[in-house]
């Protein structure tokens, strides 16, 4: 295998395991802490009231999770960084919503993430957001190189 090769893998694995901690750690939060979630959303300046509140406390962490399971596996890789993205990409707009629209701005993330401002929150999303698109585009590459050696005549 080629440098290049090795350092493109490398990325991709980084990022597929960052993900999939990210996704875990937080999907298995807003699950045990429940009702708490429930309130944050119930609560939200942007997102608010009851009906969303209670969908989007169960979809969201079980699309964390179900993203950090795409990711772990090898088949599931890509399509769980193309969920990966799409879920920052959410969350992304999500906060933009809050940084720049919203009338109040409310406490609701938990964890390490409770330590940082709403922009610094942002900026975050933002980075992951890339790291994903990075992630996919390498992806994509390695994949298009193997289909090409598989496929080339003697």
């Amino acid at each position: 295998m080629k440098r290049h090769q090795i350092f493109r893998e490398t990325i991709v694995q980084t990022a597929c395991l960052l993900f999939i901690v990210l996704f875990a750690y937080a999907g298995l939060t807003k699950l045990l802490e429940g009702h708490m979630f429930y309130d944050n959303i119930r609560n939200s300046p942007i997102l608010g009231g009851k009906a969303l509140a209670s969908l989007a406390s169960w979809a969201i962490p079980l699309s964390e999770l179900v993203v950090a399971l795409l990711l772990i596996l090898k088949k599931t890789r890509l399509m769980g960084l193309y969920a990966a993205a799409v879920l920052m990409l959410l969350f992304t707009g999500y906060t933009l919503a809050i940084v720049f629209f919203a009338p109040y701005r409310p406490c609701s993330c938990g964890g390490v993430i409770s330590l940082l401002s709403w922009e610094q929150h942002l900026l975050l999303n933002l980075i992951l957001l890339l790291l994903a698109l990075l992630a996919i585009l390498l992806s994509l590459k390695h994949k298009n190189n193997t289909w090409n050696k598989i496929h080339q005549g003697p």
